[in-house]
């Protein structure tokens, strides 16, 4: 359909704000479906919370997720309709980081509407039940994972740290409890981090604070149907394409206690000729880490009416005559 290969990313938890989507809802009825849909099967307000908020209601994880996942979808299904395909179809990949893995998993027709939004409301309630510890996360930017490791090694005898996002070759996200966040925050900042600071997240995402969830979670996939993707779906988990829906199940319950390989997945982009990127959904991380990668791959966001507008435009640009 075009003359090179898009990958459609899908951010997680972290890049919602009050508002997002509201342009677009007041523009496109399938946003305004797509929004109602996630609201109605979750049972909770989803549009309310993203476009009036306040923050601390959005901020609560179950909602953050829902949210997330129907700004994402939303902009998908604006895709569908301006090019009549389903967005599998258009892209020769998709790629979520951490609960956006289930909003491409839709996407790629892995998921059914109604099985992501129920998975996703139990792993939030999962990882919100099972964090008995006083756990969180924190943000490490500008030292190399060795450097790293050795303030980690501080941590010891002050609790449970460990790194859960691999976001880049010099940014990473810890977790664990928060007197050894802190310790690990301090020693970074003595080692010369740009940034190294605690993140406002209540609980201690992809690391072993969380087997509990991930067992739960392990239940509540067994018992759900999960189809091959009908396109090339990385694993945070592998960092490679996976296919069988055994092994998506396996890598979805598993990415609870074990990092998010985001810098694996896009320096594998240059080995599949993937150069160009549009992330769906609210902010602009994954088009920044993307950018930064140095991967041949130009990313650009499009959370906003007029950035899906020039996405659009360039892709209707780009179609092989």
């Amino acid at each position: 359909m075009f003359s090179e290969k898009i990958v459609f990313v899908f951010p997680g938890q972290g890049s919602q704000y009050v508002g997002m989507g509201r342009d677009l809802y007041d523009e496109y009825p399938v946003v305004r479906h797509t929004f109602e849909q996630v609201s109605d099967i979750s049972g909770k307000n989803v549009v309310a919370a993203c476009f009036d908020g306040p923050d601390e209601v959005l901020n609560r994880p179950e909602l953050t997720s829902l949210g997330t996942f129907a700004h994402s979808v939303a902009i998908a299904r604006i895709i569908e309709s301006n090019f009549g395909a389903p967005l599998y179809q258009v892209g020769y990949a998709l790629v979520g980081h951490s609960m956006g893995q289930y909003s491409a998993l839709h996407c790629a027709g892995s998921l059914t509407m109604d099985n992501a939004v129920k998975l996703l409301s139990a792993r939030s309630t999962y990882m919100s039940m099972t964090d008995k510890m006083g756990g969180g996360m924190a943000c490490v930017v500008g030292l190399d994972r060795e450097t790293l490791e050795m303030c980690l090694m501080a941590a010891n005898g002050h609790g449970y740290a460990a790194i859960s996002n691999y976001n880049a070759r010099d940014q990473f996200v810890i977790s664990g409890q928060n007197d050894a966040l802190d310790v690990v925050v301090a020693r970074a900042q003595a080692r010369g981090a740009k940034l190294a600071k605690r993140l406002n997240v209540a609980v201690p995402a992809h690391c072993a604070l969380m087997e509990n969830a991930k067992l739960l979670l392990q239940r509540r996939l067994e018992a759900t149907d999960v189809q091959p993707p009908k396109t090339n779906w990385f694993s945070n988990q592998t960092a490679n394409i996976m296919s069988n829906p055994q092994d998506v199940k396996d890598a979805l319950a598993g990415q609870m206690t074990q990092g998010v390989r985001w810098v694996d997945i896009m320096e594998k982009f240059p080995e599949y000729n993937i150069t160009c990127a549009y992330e769906l959904g609210p902010g602009r991380v994954l088009t920044g880490l993307i950018n930064r990668a140095n991967v041949g791959c130009r990313a650009k966001a499009t959370g906003n009416l007029a950035r899906v507008r020039a996405m659009l435009a360039e892709m209707e640009s780009r179609m092989a005559r």
